[in-house]
């Protein structure tokens, strides 16, 4: 039976809606217009929702603003600066014009018909600085450009390391090197004072034996890689970063158990980011991977990258209880305030054709199967609604 979803977003106007999806719809999926121009703003799509800015600070497990409003994050994530690319398209402004357009064509949907306050950008270390940790000037300029548009519309903007996607990570890059100190000695000198840039130091950390090796580094197949303490540390200190900070547990984000025994020191505002927690799923389970540190107030936590959507043989992607489990956890996220981040605006996983106003069901029929293009999208459309609207 399909979960009953929190109430419907009629608080949305119409005429909003329907701006947005102009903007959508001008090129398919995916044109707003090329990064060398203005992309049209869509502040119009974001009135009905709540939006925020820093300078951040935490208290406890809360994230506040200068003016004591608590940031809870919400939000989408945008991924075609990670995914592969060629070296002549990385290198040339007009070759990603095309990307640049995607993603603000998902910023906008983001802000304004799935009432986000935040988009985090997956940007490809390997892109933005070579071996030798000289800057791409070209692909950099994506970076700013898809910055600046989110921004426009009053969204939080998280940059995120990404190491994953490309065939040069080949299981080296499984934790932080130095190409991701260059990489964030690069963005830090641009964003190190906006108050809307979070810093999301590196996508989902893997191959570390120990929590000790997560904080603090080592070798492995003689490969020496830095803790995330000493990027922390780099970041906030050597590049002097005021921004807020998030730091994604070990086994692919997938938990924070002892991430308070092992807590980065020193280096706040600083937020614990975890990713698509594996079963079962149930609030116990969620208390000992993360809740733990927004229950007993120690320290601030995110969802930083969640989804549930038919995929065959992929537990992480699709929970085969769907149905019962999903408003249990959009529940035990609201009642502990930890926002979330999904991923991503494709046909099967949020939204179910083109049109980005189109969101997935979890239907009475649902199985985790390739093909059946079902989803949790309309509930977490709902849910962001609910809370940030």
């Amino acid at each position: 039976m399909q979960a009953t979803p929190p109430p419907d977003r009629a608080s949305l106007p119409r005429r909003l809606a329907a701006a947005a999806a102009v903007v959508l719809s001008s090129a398919g999926l995916l044109s707003v217009a090329t990064y060398a121009a203005s992309p049209p703003t869509a502040q119009a799509a974001t009135a009905s929702c709540h939006h925020i800015a820093g300078p951040f600070h935490s208290n406890r497990a809360a994230i506040f603003n200068s003016a004591g409003q608590r940031y809870v994050p919400y939000g989408i994530n945008v991924t075609g600066l990670a995914h592969p690319l060629t070296a002549s398209q990385i290198r040339s402004r007009a070759a990603m014009a095309g990307t640049v357009d995607a993603d603000n064509a998902v910023t906008a949907a983001a802000a304004g018909l799935w009432c986000s306050n935040t988009v985090r950008l997956q940007i490809e270390q390997d892109y933005l600085v070579a071996a030798d940790g000289t800057v791409n000037r070209p692909f950099l300029a994506a970076i700013q450009s898809e910055v600046a548009y989110a921004e426009s519309l009053g969204l939080v903007v998280v940059l995120n390391d990404q190491t994953q996607l490309t065939p040069a990570h080949n299981g080296q890059e499984f934790m932080p090197t130095r190409r991701s100190f260059a990489f964030w000695d690069s963005l830090t000198s641009h964003y190190k004072t906006d108050p809307r840039v979070v810093f999301d130091l590196f996508n989902e950390p893997a191959f570390v034996s120990t929590w000790w090796r997560w904080r603090n580094g080592g070798v492995r197949n003689g490969v020496a890689f830095y803790g995330m303490q000493q990027l922390a540390d780099r970041v906030r200190h050597r590049d002097g970063a005021r921004n807020l900070l998030w730091v994604e547990g070990p086994h692919v984000g997938g938990s924070l158990k002892e991430a308070w025994a092992y807590r980065i020191s020193h280096d706040g505002p600083l937020e614990y980011a975890e990713h698509r927690p594996a079963g079962p799923h149930t609030p116990a389970d969620w208390y000992g991977l993360f809740g733990y540190l927004a229950v007993h107030n120690l320290a601030p936590v995110v969802e930083g990258e969640w989804a549930d959507y038919a995929r065959t043989n992929a537990g992480w992607a699709c929970w085969d209880d769907a149905p019962k489990s999903v408003p249990v956890w959009l529940r035990y996220l609201a009642d502990h305030r930890i926002g979330m981040i999904v991923t991503k605006m494709i046909p099967g996983q949020l939204i179910e054709s083109a049109n980005m106003d189109d969101p997935t069901h979890i239907r009475s029929n649902w199985s985790c199967t390739t093909g059946l293009n079902e989803g949790a999208g309309n509930q977490i459309r709902n849910w962001f609604s609910l809370h940030n609207g």
